[in-house]
């Protein structure tokens, strides 16, 4: 907090005292300073300082060894949340979980590896069954189909037959 510090009549008042004028302007000069300082008001007096803790009140609280035994924060991270605990499994949960008797029961039902042979190999006979059935089929497709060309092809040739006729008895008739 800057007091507002009257330096002229501060030096008028030195002089007037019997100072000469340089000296009474370096102690105006001094004074000036020293109100630049800063507020102090609120440090600790000596009487504050008798008015502390004793060493006595200190008993008891953490040491510095303490303190360096305590958890950090990087050792907090990978604790289970509250979110993490309610998301866990209840006694609900872990009863309706299977048994050993229940796991037994399961493998027991399961295929052994001679059922898994033998459904492989009656696939691969049902596959060639369908393959010879595609064969049949495909044959008589074709047998089908040249039957219809050959049915086709004669009657285009009859009804060319006929147009050709035609076209002759009418040259005929109109030469």
């Amino acid at each position: 907090m800057n007091v507002a510090f009257d330096t002229l009549g501060a030096t008028k008042r030195l002089r007037d005292a019997g100072l000469e004028e340089r000296a009474a302007e370096a102690i105006v000069e001094l004074v000036q300073s020293t109100a630049q300082f800063p507020d102090i008001s609120g440090l600790a007096t000596k009487a504050d300082i008798a008015d502390m803790a004793t060493k006595a009140d200190f008993v008891g609280l953490a040491t510095k060894a303490d303190i360096a035994d305590m958890a950090t924060k990087a050792d907090l991270i990978g604790l289970a949340t509250k979110a993490d605990i309610a998301d866990m499994a209840t006694k609900t949960d872990i009863a309706d979980m299977a048994t050993k008797t229940d796991l037994k029961a399961a493998v027991a039902d399961m295929a052994t590896k001679t059922d898994l042979m033998e459904l492989s190999h009656a696939t691969k006979m049902d596959i060639q069954a369908l393959k010879a059935d595609l064969a049949i089929t495909k044959t008589q497709i074709l047998v089908e189909l040249n039957e219809k060309l050959r049915s086709q092809n004669l009657a285009f040739l009859g009804g060319v037959t006929a147009i050709v006729g035609l076209a002759t008895a009418i040259a005929k008739l109109f030469p």
